[in-house]
């Protein structure tokens, strides 16, 4: 993403289609960030990509107007964090919010943490927290283990590309992790634990990067309010297209605008490379995600605009 690339209109033109990267607080969960950017910039359609549990910190991806219908491109990203994990105490969630399950002394050199954190770079599958979001016949994890019921969870391809810039202070180990959409830093910690055979579990999460939108561009709720006070928020809006900068473009007429919002098929140009494409409008605005169809033809995936 091009760090410079801001939206330089004003709020009411800019929040139909914009992004806006929040530093979310520790407590409030993704849905409450939400909730509060909603109530602040008055603006109704808000949706957020990426969830960070309450207890996390750092980057969460806002969107705004048309932008919600974007959230299934901008989650595919991978993550940065800085993860701090308590050894010796291994709770229900994995995390420091659930219930002491089981307690031990921790008796382990700083070398022999170091090895084991090194152990768990690379592709591997990884097995959810019971107390997570993801469906289980129809329900969610969290929702059934907080009744008692058994969850058999399974599963699943991740992968850890590097877990930098270690410290260790007494059970405490903090760390710079990069790691593939999907995987649970919370697993990460419990399995740790596992590994060190001191059981553990997260005790405080940052996420410093999702994709490349970064910690360092990203807003406190208290800024928002202020930048809205102040009549500029418009300058730290990126605009929706920067989501999907990875797609090929398209230009349209108005005729070929007015056929993809009646989902009819288009011709395609000879030099796309994409799957996927991104189309502007007569107006150059993003109009909508076109995929490729036996080569020659674009049809729409996704419009943005009505």
């Amino acid at each position: 993403m091009n760090n410079g690339q801001y939206c330089s209109l004003s709020i009411d033109h800019c929040a139909l289609n914009s992004l806006l990267l929040l530093d979310k607080p520790h407590g409030l969960s993704s849905h409450s960030a939400v909730h509060r950017i909603r109530k602040i910039t008055g603006e109704e359609r808000v949706g957020h990509a990426g969830t960070l549990d309450p207890m996390a910190t750092g980057v969460l991806v806002i969107l705004l107007g048309s932008a919600v219908r974007l959230s299934e491109w901008i989650v595919d990203h991978d993550k940065k964090y800085r993860a701090t994990v308590k050894l010796g105490v291994e709770t229900d969630t994995y995390d420091a919010t659930g219930n002491v399950t089981q307690t031990s002394s921790v008796k382990r050199q700083s070398e022999e943490i170091r090895a084991v954190l090194e152990t768990f770079v690379g592709k591997q599958e990884q097995i959810p927290p019971a107390h997570s979001a993801i469906q289980i016949q129809g329900k969610r994890a969290y929702k059934l283990a907080r009744q008692g019921v058994e969850i058999e969870m399974q599963p699943r391809a991740i992968e850890i590309f590097s877990i930098t810039n270690v410290e260790i202070e007494n059970e405490n180990v903090t760390f710079d992790v990069h790691c593939s959409k999907g995987t649970y830093i919370r697993s990460l910690a419990h399995d740790i634990g596992a590994k060190l055979g001191t059981g553990a579990h997260l005790a405080a999460l940052r996420r410093t990067a999702s994709g490349n939108f970064l910690i360092e561009q990203s807003l406190t709720l208290e800024q928002v309010s202020d930048a809205i006070a102040q009549n500029n928020l418009g300058k730290f809006l990126l605009p929706m297209d920067v989501a999907v900068s990875r797609f090929d473009a398209v230009y349209l007429n108005e005729a070929q605008t007015r056929a993809l919002r009646n989902g009819q098929f288009i011709p395609a140009p000879q030099n796309l490379t994409t799957p996927l494409v991104r189309a502007y409008d007569e107006h150059n605005q993003l109009f909508a995600i076109l995929e490729r169809v036996s080569g020659n033809q674009l049809k729409p995936k996704k419009v943005l605009a009505q």
